[in-house]
């Protein structure tokens, strides 16, 4: 075989090679343009969805249509007309913005929104229910320094159960039916009240031993003053506050 055919066969298999590279880039290039302009009827939303909003609600009032939206596109967890029905019921898990894909991640059984309580680090929160006498006539207010105190021996004395607590929330709870000396159900009813306090674990563990114990009454806040000094188990007589006014 001479030279010059060797060289036509390299250049026919290189031809060939090329013709084939060329062929796969087209049909891939093909792959890439379907998936480019092949749709999908998702559904968007159309108008800002508030957290804690419910996907049933948002879709009935409008904030989320269906639209076509490029395969390309396409958000992981995207949200079909043939499976919205996981999304019922759930509600919105963050601030949706309108344009946006609803997915599957942007809702959730159960979410928190309102107030966040806010707990001092190293503390726990641990709410009491108060009489309005228990909570200094209705003047313990969020953000006062007050001493929880259990009243004993026919409340002639009282101990000291938390020297110092910061008042977190102040809450209604429903009213109880108030009890006459024979101890039979009155008329009237007595609204009482839940306050949250910030407590250290070791105080929140006296107040539920407190709490749990048989009551000759309930535990009474007074709202700390100046120079008063308290202490843990502290028992005051009740002729010490004799006159005393606050």
């Amino acid at each position: 075989m001479d030279r010059r055919r060797v060289l036509l066969i390299v250049a026919a298999v290189v031809a060939a090679l090329g013709l084939v590279l060329v062929f796969l880039w087209a049909r891939g290039a093909d792959a890439r343009a379907d998936a480019r302009y092949d749709t999908v009827e998702v559904y968007k939303a159309t108008e800002p969805i508030q957290l804690g909003e419910s996907f049933d609600d948002a879709l009935t009032t409008g904030k989320i249509e269906r639209a076509k939206v490029p395969e390309g596109q396409l958000l992981e967890g995207y949200v079909t007309v043939k499976t919205a029905d996981r999304l019922d019921g759930q509600l919105a898990a963050m601030d949706i913005a309108p344009g946006e894909q609803i997915t599957t991640a942007k809702f959730a059984e159960e979410v928190r929104t309102g107030v966040v309580l806010p707990v001092p680090e190293g503390m726990v929160a641990q709410a009491v229910e108060l009489s309005d006498a228990g909570r200094v006539a209705g003047f313990a207010s969020p953000g006062d320094s007050v001493a929880v105190l259990k009243p004993i021996a026919n409340v002639t004395q009282a101990v000291v159960v938390v020297p110092e607590a910061t008042i977190l929330g102040v809450g209604s709870s429903s009213p109880i039916e108030s009890a006459d000396a024979e101890g039979e159900g009155a008329d009237e009813t007595v609204e009482n009240t839940i306050v949250t306090l910030a407590l250290t674990p070791a105080q929140a563990l006296d107040l539920t031993s407190v709490a749990s114990m048989t009551q000759e009454s309930e535990v009474t806040l007074v709202i700390r003053g100046d120079g008063v000094e308290l202490t843990r188990g502290q028992t005051i007589e009740l002729e010490t506050f004799a006159g005393i006014t606050p």
